[in-house]
């Protein structure tokens, strides 16, 4: 009985420790399950669109998203979505169907529609990388354009939090 009472202790110590643990990356989600999870918890989405090629892209998924404040900040308060802005997946937001409408022998430099729908009340303009924050309600609220050195990225998200 002692024993069973020490492997339960220890058990539920290593456990406790480790949902404690502080994440070291953003919990990155489908853009399916984050919508789910926003309408769910009346919480907000923040969608990280890039371009595979893009220096300030890549410059900041290395620094910005990869400092420990930001992907606290994200983690605790957004259901994040990273997608590739010019993808071929078709993806489905707020019931609609979006794809790509360029076809695929035809390469792979065209927007996909749901960046264009998602950018279209920031001033219709091409930005990559580009940070959309949208509402419970599916309804685009903030619009980061542009590469977001952390701490800038940090002040403008601080700003929306409920």
């Amino acid at each position: 009985m002692k024993q069973l009472v020490v492997v339960l202790f220890l058990l539920f110590s290593f456990s406790s420790f480790s949902q404690g643990e502080a994440k070291t990356e953003i919990q990155w989600l489908s853009i399916e399950k984050a919508e789910e999870l926003a309408k769910k918890y009346d919480s907000d989405m923040l969608v990280f669109f890039f371009r595979n090629g893009c220096p300030d892209c890549k410059k900041m998924k290395a620094e910005t998203l990869k400092n420990s404040e930001i992907i606290k900040l994200i983690n605790e308060n957004f259901f994040p979505v990273m997608l590739n802005a010019r993808t071929k997946d078709t993806l489905i937001f707020n019931g609609k169907e979006y794809i790509n409408q360029q076809p695929k022998e035809d390469g792979k430099t065209w927007r996909h529609d749901l960046y264009h729908e998602l950018v279209l009340g920031g001033g219709h303009q091409y930005y990559y990388p580009y940070t959309v924050i949208i509402d419970g309600e599916h309804q685009p609220i903030k619009y980061l354009p542009g590469f977001y050195p952390a701490i800038r990225l940090k002040r403008d998200l601080l700003q929306l939090i409920k």
